[in-house]
């Protein structure tokens, strides 16, 4: 049981205290109940008492400047490097939810090469249906006007969250990746959006690093459970020893078959 699953953050929502504490009890009643392994909580700072701490997941967070120029000398100097590489590979950029089928072709493609399972594309679309306004889609292409990143991001109250991401490993050279989120940082800040939230990564991670070294600074996340079944916290994540021949074998089924039996598993990778 996982307080909310797809998602980095959701704790008990509560108005004080006393709800919070009956919600959590709630929780671990339903977990003994259905006799459940255990209940997750993801929050970011807050700790419940027999609730067992992982250290995995960091979040990375930073306020947009109302000045670009700001906005870029925050940024050390080997990042802007790299932003000035897109541009120059004459990089182009295009926002808009209408460009979902390009988008979910570029991250089909990322999540192939990292071995792990893609989401259905009826999720994406429903996720641009319900959000509406508060989700936007943003598409990296290259000269020749061919998709090669791409990030779909959630608007909430002053803050820009870019979420689902991917970008075509062949194309690494034009830095993509940093020439996108700085043009999403500059949407931002041109829609006057006070905080730019990278997201979590795991520590030691590609992401992780690449965060860091655009000048954001790692914050844990208190990730919790309580163990009903299991004497140990839970190891879902990819870095664990005993997915890696599976992730290896999923690496060399042809990219169209990872296409239609990837949704059916990634379900389950809450």
């Amino acid at each position: 049981m996982i307080s909310i699953p797809f998602a980095e953050l959701g704790g008990p929502l509560a108005d004080n205290n006393e709800i919070e504490k009956l919600l959590i009890q709630k929780g671990i009643e339903i977990t003994k109940h259905q006799n459940l392994d255990y209940f997750e909580l993801r929050v970011r700072d807050k700790l419940y008492s027999n609730f067992k701490l992982k250290s995995l997941y960091y979040n990375f967070r930073q306020e947009i400047f109302s000045d670009s120029d700001q906005n870029l000398k925050a940024i050390p100097r080997k990042s802007r490097r790299m932003i000035r590489q897109g541009e120059k590979f004459n990089l182009s950029f295009q926002f808009g939810n209408h460009n979902l089928k390009y988008f979910y072709e570029v991250l089909s493609k990322s999540f192939y090469n990292l071995g792990t399972p893609i989401f259905p594309y009826k999720l994406f679309k429903n996720i641009c249906n319900e959000f509406g306004e508060n989700s936007l889609l943003l598409i990296i292409k290259n000269q020749n006007k061919l998709p090669i990143a791409g990030v779909l991001s959630f608007f909430y109250k002053d803050q820009i969250l870019p979420y689902y991401a991917g970008s075509l490993a062949k194309y690494r050279k034009m830095a993509p990746n940093d020439f996108m989120y700085w043009e999403l940082m500059e949407y931002g800040c041109k829609k006057h959006y006070k905080i730019f939230d990278f997201g979590r990564s795991k520590e030691g991670t590609g992401s992780f690093y690449f965060k860091k070294h655009w000048g954001f600074e790692p914050k844990p996340l208190h990730y919790q459970y309580y163990l009903n079944r299991l004497n140990e916290m839970p190891n879902l994540s990819p870095a664990n020893p005993k997915y890696k021949k599976k992730i290896e074998l999923w690496k060399k089924l042809p990219f169209p078959v990872t296409k239609i039996f990837g949704p059916p598993i990634a379900k389950y990778l809450a």
